[in-house]
């Protein structure tokens, strides 16, 4: 369950990657959008992208759920369609899980890996938490992917007044005010910064264990490192902290259903849990080799997981 064809980056998409890779081990592979999914009688069905034919979605041993976000009104409905589906054969990742997972929020579950944050829609608590830290912050819009939307927001040297203290102005306020319109939650981070020519890290995880991870590096004059937005992309060295952090998001990854993730990490911190279409298995693949081979021959046995 994927977007289509011309959203994708062909080079890099992990799902045509998987595809690609499943097929070549000898497995049948079919690929559906979303309005090809559909309920009919009680049970959920699609037609699938190539030759058009309708299938009964619990007759596959898997079903793979890699829709880009937004997640909006009609992702949101898709997993309530793909959940009965899910009682029936293995879904990776649950719909349920997918829904109780918000990717900018799922991480706030552990404090002790955190960076300090605030989720509001009100600009003046956003503004009184950065004064509070002393820190520049990270504000984020909650469903969206690829860092878009995701801005510094930094009104030092020319500090903001609180709540209550007068007119404020000012460009930063302004697109504070835009983030947050109409009740909008964003979330406020504190800025985590790097030594000079480094980056994040992206980590995938399946069934609860690390495949393989790598540096994402910012294009120069932009603290995103997202790869969509020009990063790069590099050799890093999975820590002993990395993997405690893993083993402590592990129990959740697994109660939810989530299989697959892409674990965000900056500075030592957990940014964001990534479940809904977790990219970085060609990188990995070029990078050591291997990744998305353990994942297609696991897959032969995974449909007789709980």
């Amino acid at each position: 369950m994927m977007d289509p064809l011309e959203k994708l980056d062909l080079q890099w998409d992990t799902s045509l990657h998987l595809l690609g890779k499943l097929k070549r081990l000898g497995h049948e592979t079919y690929s559906f959008t979303l309005p090809r999914i559909f309920l009919s009688s009680g049970r959920v069905k699609g037609r699938d992208s190539g030759i058009g034919k309708e299938w009964d979605l619990s007759e596959f041993d898997v079903v793979f759920i890699r829709k880009d976000p937004p997640f909006d009104s009609s992702y949101l409905a898709l997993t309530y369609l793909l959940e009965p589906a899910a009682q029936k054969t293995v879904v990776i990742n649950h719909p349920r899980g997918i829904r109780n997972a918000n990717e900018k929020l799922f991480g706030l579950r552990f404090p002790r890996w955190s960076p300090p944050t605030i989720v509001s829609a009100d600009p003046y608590e956003i503004i009184d938490f950065q004064k509070q830290i002393r820190s520049p912050l990270v504000i984020k819009p909650l469903y969206e992917k690829g860092g878009r939307g995701v801005f510094l927001f930094n009104p030092h040297p020319h500090p903001l007044p609180s709540r209550g203290e007068g007119r404020v102005r000012g460009a930063a306020l302004r697109r504070l005010k835009r983030a947050t319109r109409n009740g909008n939650f964003v979330v406020a981070q504190k800025f985590i910064p790097v030594p000079k020519g480094g980056g994040d890290k992206r980590i995938l995880v399946w069934k609860g264990e690390i495949l393989g991870g790598f540096e994402r590096i910012p294009p120069p004059g932009e603290f995103r490192s997202n790869l969509s937005l020009g990063g790069k992309f590099r050799e890093c060295r999975i820590t002993g902290e990395d993997k405690r952090l893993v083993r402590s998001l592990r129990p959740a990854l697994l109660k939810e259903g989530l299989l697959f993730a892409g674990i965000d990490i900056r500075g030592g911190f957990l940014l964001e849990v990534n479940v809904t279409s977790p990219a970085g298995l060609v990188e990995l693949d070029q990078l050591y080799g291997g990744a998305t081979q353990k994942m297609a021959e696991d897959l032969a046995g995974i449909s007789q997981m709980g």
